[in-house]
């Protein structure tokens, strides 16, 4: 199946009207999910191969509720353009602020997960004025040294952007990605081998290779110290890679931080457990 159709296939089983929509952010074209109406809501996704916004699906429908969803693949990912850039969170963070700007959008909310989390908190340290409301998932850059990413899990993350196949991806699914693997559902497949699409077309690899993981190095504390906007903090009580250690340890340090824990939830909890999620996001939100 091509990329784009695989795409509006996973599009569909949202089951909410979703749109699809280009921007120009600086001299790229930014790609973009929205749905929903109400008070503004951006989801930043995680930094797994390839797929971008799409990873969100899960949650959609159930956030466009009560707010419009706007989840863009950050430059570099999905249907974003993937320029030759540093890829690191500077460079994130700026596109982020033109992505926002482009929309015409102020004074947000907006929920990063793993890479995303670090993207957002990097946005909201360059440009404070333009976040309302903060949500770190999963997020990485938090609590230097306390990461425990196991040697397989490097390796397969290099195999899988280097020849991406489904075999890779299912193992890389059943392995980090959730943490029940029963719960791997075909859309949640169709998602992986969109992923691996996106990784063979021309750029794809960019943000992989180029960026090298700059992305996820630790913010310091004097800089989470002076953070004032509200955060909260949501982990998966069973990520063993990015432990809930982590998350205690920062809503310690930043002010007016909120942690929540997600029972029988890994480091990706939009798929594990996406109703407590959103109810966790919707109380802190409202």
């Amino acid at each position: 199946m091509k990329r784009i159709d695989l795409l509006n296939k996973i599009i569909h089983q949202i089951e909410v009207p979703v749109e699809r929509s280009f921007v120009t952010t600086g001299q790229n074209k930014t790609s973009y999910l929205h749905a929903g109406s109400g008070k503004p809501l951006l989801l930043i996704h995680g930094g797994d191969a390839g797929a971008g916004s799409i990873r969100w699906f899960p949650i959609i429908r159930s956030l466009a509720s009560s707010h419009t969803v706007i989840a863009p693949d950050i430059i570099g990912y999905g249907e974003s353009d993937k320029p030759y850039a540093s890829y690191d969170r500077n460079y994130f963070s700026k596109w982020l602020r033109s992505f926002i700007d482009a929309l015409g959008l102020n004074r947000i909310y907006i929920a990063g997960h793993s890479v995303g989390g670090a993207i957002a908190l990097q946005c909201l340290v360059d440009y404070p004025e333009k976040i309302n409301r903060l949500v770190l998932i999963n997020a990485v850059g938090l609590g230097k040294g306390m990461q425990q990413i196991p040697n397989s899990i490097k390796m397969q993350m290099i195999w899988q952007n280097l020849i991406p196949s489904s075999a890779k991806s299912r193992w890389f699914l059943e392995r980090y990605g959730v943490y029940d693997p029963r719960k791997i559902s075909s859309t949640m497949l169709d998602v992986e081998e969109y992923g691996n699409e996106v990784i063979r077309s021309k750029g794809g690899r960019n943000v992989f290779w180029i960026g090298r993981g700059k992305v996820i190095a630790p913010f310091e504390t004097e800089v989470l110290q002076q953070i004032q906007c509200p955060t909260l903090i949501v982990w998966g009580e069973k990520d063993t890679n990015y432990p809930p250690s982590i998350a205690r340890y920062t809503g310690k340090i930043i002010k007016h931080a909120k942690v929540s824990l997600i029972p029988n939830a890994g480091h990706n909890c939009i798929y594990d457990q996406p109703e407590i999620l959103v109810g966790i996001i919707e109380r802190f939100l409202s």
